[in-house]
C-alpha cells in the first residue's frame, strides 16, 4: 500500500467533481429514514472543496427532496462514483484493504464522525473547535482530512489547507480522537418503535393501547389525523416526553364514526452513523473486494431522527336511539280519575339513551280519546340529564268543561330549546292506558214539581186516574155514612121526647 504524500494532496481524481449545488450552502435538513445492512441507497454528487467533500445520500430511490444522510470517503486511493446506487453494510462488510480494517482505527473514525460536521451543526462544531463562524467547506475539509489520517495514513500529513480555519478544526478532531479510546456502533444506536393494539377497536372509547419502545430518555409521539393522546385512565399525556414502555390511547370518547389514524414515534438521532456504503465498480454491478468503487461511510446530520409508526382502524359505535315512555296520573291522589271540574295531572316521562350534559325540551299535549282531537291543554319542561337514562315530570292543568271525557297525553322530546324541528323521541299512543286519565261525569241536580187540578176521575197532576169500580165504591160508602148519621140523629130525638 502506497502512502506517499502526493496521493494525499488536494490534487487528484476528484478535480473533475461537479460544482456545488445551491443546497450546499444550506445546513442538512431533518432526516427521518433508517437504513440497515443490505439496503440500497442513492449516492449524489460530492459537495465541498475540489480535493475533499461529502456525498449526499438518499435512502429512497429515486432520490427526491433533501438528502437523508451524508457520507465521507474512507478509501482515498480508490476512485469515487456518484449518481448511482450503493449498498449499506457494517464495518465487518468493508471490502477495502487499508487501515480501516483495524477495529481500533474504526473506533477513531467513529469518534471523528460524531464530533464533526454534519453530526454537529456548523455553529456547534465551530464553537467546539475554537473556530466560530467556520464555513461549511472548511468544516467538511477538516473532517475528511481527519478521517484519512486514520484510514489511509498512520501519521499526520502536511495537508494542503484551504484556510487556517480548516487546519484548526482538523487538529481539534485529531487531538480529540487520539485522546479518546474510540467509539463503537453501539454508541450510535437509537431505537424508537411503536406497536399498535391487536384487539378490534370501536369508536366512542379509548382506542389502544399503543406501546412505545425506545432506548432514549424520551421520544415524541404524534397522531395523523390529530386525535388527543391519553393514558389508560383517559388523562392527557405529554406527547413530547413519552418514555420506554409507556402505553398510549386515542381519546375517541364522544365520537361514533368509524375511522383510522397513524401514530408515529420520533427519537432524536440515528444509528446510520458509522455504517459503510459499498459502491459497484464500472465493470461489475455487484461490489466485491476485487472490484469496487470508493467506499464511503455514513454520518447522520444533527437533525436526523429515528421514527416508527403504527396504524389502527376502528369501527362505528351503534348508538341506541333515544326513547320515552309516560305515566299520567292525578296529582292530587295519584290515580287516573279526576273530578268532573278538572284538576292537575302529572306525566312522568321516562327517557333512555340521551346524551348526558345535553339540553333537551319535552313538550306534551292532552288529546281527546273519543275522536283523537287535540285539546290545546299543553305542558313542557327543559332539562339537562346527568345520565343517559332517567325521568322528568311534565304537568298539565285541566280546566272545567271536560266532564265525562277521557284524555290521553302525547309527548315529544327535542334536543335543545327549539321545538319546531324533528323530535328525537315521540310517545303518542291513543290506546296507552298508562298515559290516559278519565274525567268524572258532572252531577245531576234534582227538582220539586207543583201539583195541578185534574178532570173528574183523576187525581192532581202528581197522581193518576182512578178506575170506575173505585169511584162506585167511594159513592156507596158516602151514602152509608149519611144513613148512619141520620139514624143517630133520630134516636137522640126519641130519647128527648121520652
Amino acid at each position: 500500500m502506497n502512502h506517499r504524500k502526493k496521493h494525499i494532496s488536494r490534487v487528484g481524481s476528484w478535480i473533475g467533481a461537479s460544482v456545488l449545488a445551491l443546497s450546499a450552502l444550506l445546513a442538512p435538513s431533518a432526516a427521518q429514514a433508517a437504513v440497515d445492512a443490505g439496503d440500497p441507497v442513492y449516492i449524489g454528487d460530492k459537495q465541498g472543496y475540489g480535493g475533499t467533500g461529502v456525498f449526499p445520500i438518499w435512502s429512497e430511490i429515486p432520490a427526491t427532496g433533501d438528502p437523508d444522510f451524508w457520507a465521507y470517503c474512507i478509501e482515498h486511493d480508490v476512485s469515487a462514483r456518484t449518481q448511482l446506487e450503493g449498498y449499506v453494510g457494517n464495518a465487518e462488510d468493508y471490502l477495502g484493504a487499508n487501515y480501516f480494517t483495524d477495529p481500533a482505527v474504526q473506533g477513531k473514525v467513529l469518534w471523528v464522525l460524531a464530533h464533526s460536521y454534519p453530526a454537529l451543526t456548523l455553529e456547534e462544531f465551530g464553537a467546539a473547535a475554537g473556530v466560530p463562524g467556520i464555513s461549511r467547506n472548511d468544516a467538511i475539509e477538516a473532517a475528511q482530512y481527519a478521517l484519512w489520517r486514520y484510514t489511509d495514513l498512520d501519521f499526520d500529513a502536511a495537508w494542503a489547507w484551504e484556510t487556517p480555519d480548516s487546519e484548526a478544526a482538523y487538529w481539534h478532531l485529531v487531538n480529540g480522537a487520539n485522546a479518546s479510546a474510540g467509539m463503537t456502533p453501539a454508541d450510535f444506536e437509537v431505537t424508537a418503535t411503536i406497536d399498535a393494539p391487536s384487539a378490534p377497536q370501536t369508536a366512542d372509547s379509548l382506542v389502544g393501547p399503543f406501546l412505545v419502545h425506545t432506548d432514549q430518555p424520551t421520544v415524541s409521539v404524534a397522531v395523523d389525523p390529530t386525535v388527543s393522546l391519553v393514558d389508560a385512565d383517559g388523562d392527557a399525556i405529554d406527547a413530547n416526553a413519552v418514555v420506554d414502555g409507556q402505553a398510549l390511547y386515542l381519546d375517541l370518547r364522544g365520537s361514533t364514526a368509524a375511522g383510522a389514524a397513524t401514530v408515529s414515534v420520533t427519537a432524536q438521532g440515528s444509528n446510520a452513523t458509522g455504517k459503510i456504503i459499498s459502491v459497484p465498480a464500472r465493470t461489475a454491478p455487484t461490489p466485491t473486494a476485487e472490484a469496487h468503487a470508493q467506499t464511503i461511510i455514513l454520518v447522520a446530520p444533527s437533525t436526523a431522527t429515528t421514527t416508527d409508526e403504527a396504524t389502527v382502524e376502528w369501527t362505528t359505535t351503534v348508538v341506541p336511539e333515544p326513547s320515552i315512555g309516560t305515566s299520567l296520573v292525578d296529582s292530587a291522589d295519584g290515580d287516573r280519575i279526576l273530578p268532573w271540574n278538572g284538576g292537575t295531572v302529572i306525566d312522568t316521562v321516562a327517557y333512555q339513551n340521551l346524551v348526558p350534559g345535553t339540553e333537551y325540551t319535552l313538550t306534551g299535549e292532552l288529546q281527546n280519546k273519543a275522536d283523537g282531537t287535540a285539546t290545546g291543554i299543553t305542558g313542557s319542561t327543559t332539562f339537562t340529564p346527568e345520565t343517559a337514562n332517567g325521568s322528568i315530570d311534565v304537568s298539565f292543568t285541566i280546566p272545567t268543561g271536560y266532564a265525562g271525557t277521557t284524555l290521553v297525553a302525547f309527548e315529544r322530546l327535542h334536543e335543545g330549546t327549539d321545538t319546531t324541528g324533528e323530535p328525537v323521541a315521540v310517545h303518542e299512543d291513543i290506546d296507552d292506558a298508562a298515559q290516559t286519565v278519565t274525567i268524572q261525569d258532572a252531577p245531576v241536580t234534582p227538582t220539586n214539581p207543583t201539583p195541578t187540578p185534574g178532570p173528574k176521575g183523576e187525581l192532581a197532576t202528581t197522581g193518576g186516574t182512578l178506575p170506575g169500580i173505585a169511584v162506585g165504591t167511594a159513592g156507596a160508602l158516602l151514602a152509608l155514612g149519611a144513613m148512619i148519621l141520620f139514624a143517630g140523629r133520630a134516636r137522640r130525638k126519641a130519647v128527648e121526647v121520652d
